[in-house]
């Protein structure tokens, strides 16, 4: 007398393999090395964090208004062609000898390229560092309010190892410059916001030190020579 073959019972097959390669998911799962998990949450943290960004309703944006490069506005002093092609943004402080030294070169790309390019001025004083820079760029923008922003500036790069109240007085006097005026003006503060605008767009721009030169959105940071903005200069031409 033959015995019945017995059925296999697939279900309980199936539930074996499934309990099987859950169990190698949940080891695989546990196996993760752990720093590059923490590494991963830092840089997203650090991400949402960037002062570009905010977030709305767990979704990431950039923030409006946010600079991504320098802008010419009403305030900003240009020298050159103001229909140039090219635009040199220098942020400077009075106080900074590099600042000073770079001033030559300037002079040299007006000279070479009276057409194609214009300097644009952006305050940077950086008093932390240059005690006295806060006033003289006070007082070159009320040079400005009398329409001699860029005389005045040449005297005060030449005095930059003393930039006291008698020093930028004695300038405003050698240049004619209507003293009550004048005078008043560096009191009164009016023009502070002027430069208070430029040290925040220097701040959105990341820009720690001076002088920094943008050559239309290429950026020259430190002292650098005359080929160094030719070169950059001539790229912006040729594009």
């Amino acid at each position: 007398m033959f015995k019945k073959k017995k059925t296999p019972n697939y279900l309980q097959l199936i539930l074996i393999i499934f309990a099987v390669v859950f169990a190698l998911l949940l080891a695989m799962a546990i196996s993760f090395d752990k720093p590059k998990t923490e590494n991963r949450s830092t840089f997203f943290d650090d991400y949402k964090k960037s002062p570009e960004l905010e977030q709305i309703n767990l979704i990431t944006y950039v923030k409006q208004n946010i600079v991504t490069e320098p802008t010419i506005n009403s305030n900003s002093p240009i020298l050159g062609n103001p229909q140039a092609k090219v635009t040199i943004f220098e942020f400077s402080s009075y106080g900074c000898p590099a600042s000073k030294n770079t001033q030559p070169i300037l002079k040299q790309l007006l000279n070479k390229y009276p057409n194609e390019i214009k300097i644009v001025w952006k305050d940077l004083p950086i008093s932390d560092l240059y005690k006295e820079a806060d006033l003289a760029h006070t007082a070159t923008r009320c040079a400005g309010e009398q329409n001699k922003f860029w005389q005045y500036q040449e005297l005060v790069w030449e005095n930059q190892n003393d930039l006291s109240f008698d020093v930028l007085k004695n300038i405003a006097k050698k240049i004619a410059l209507n003293m009550s005026s004048f005078e008043s003006c560096i009191e009164n503060k009016e023009v502070n916001n002027i430069i208070n605008n430029d040290i925040k767009e220097a701040g959105q721009l990341s820009i720690s030190g001076t002088p920094h030169f943008y050559i239309n959105s290429q950026e020259i940071f430190g002292s650098a020579t005359l080929e160094d903005f030719e070169r950059l200069i001539n790229i912006e031409l040729n594009r």
